[in-house]
């Protein structure tokens, strides 16, 4: 860390592949102890142009790289908050939070069409593919 801070980074990254889904609970749950130093540890994502962010929706990065993380948008209906906490307003309805319902007004926070940011017929999410294609 001292020799981080003294070449004026402040982080840096080092990806661990583990054998198994215990082991991998386990070290992301407790971290992991290097050189006497406890580090965190967080899932990798891995992330290319036809990745959708859990946050802002757009195409081409995940949750863990989103720069707009004080401003997140719907996949369901574009609106100001996470898909995870979308909520129909009709009373009676029987859908969860974060599901999408018939009484939704779908709406693409990324080309502004009628249909949710994942949908197939999305033009943003063809590009993305094609980008992902000719990498």
């Amino acid at each position: 860390m001292q020799k981080k801070k003294a070449e004026g980074k402040k982080a840096s990254s080092v990806v661990f592949a583990v054998k198994g889904s215990k082991m991998a609970e386990k070290v992301l749950k407790g971290g992991l102890s290097a050189a006497g130093v406890k580090y965190d540890v967080e899932k990798f994502m891995n992330a290319g142009p036809d990745s959708i962010c859990g946050v802002c929706s757009r195409w081409g990065h995940v949750d863990s790289n989103c720069g707009c993380l004080k401003m997140p948008a719907c996949m369901l209906c574009a609106g100001r908050h996470l898909t995870k906490d979308h909520k129909c307003n009709v009373v009676g309805c029987k859908a969860n939070a974060g599901q999408n319902c018939t009484h939704n007004v779908d709406k693409c926070v990324n080309c502004k069409g009628n249909h949710i940011a994942k949908a197939n017929c999305c033009v943003k999410k063809q590009e993305a593919i094609n980008v992902a294609r000719e990498e």
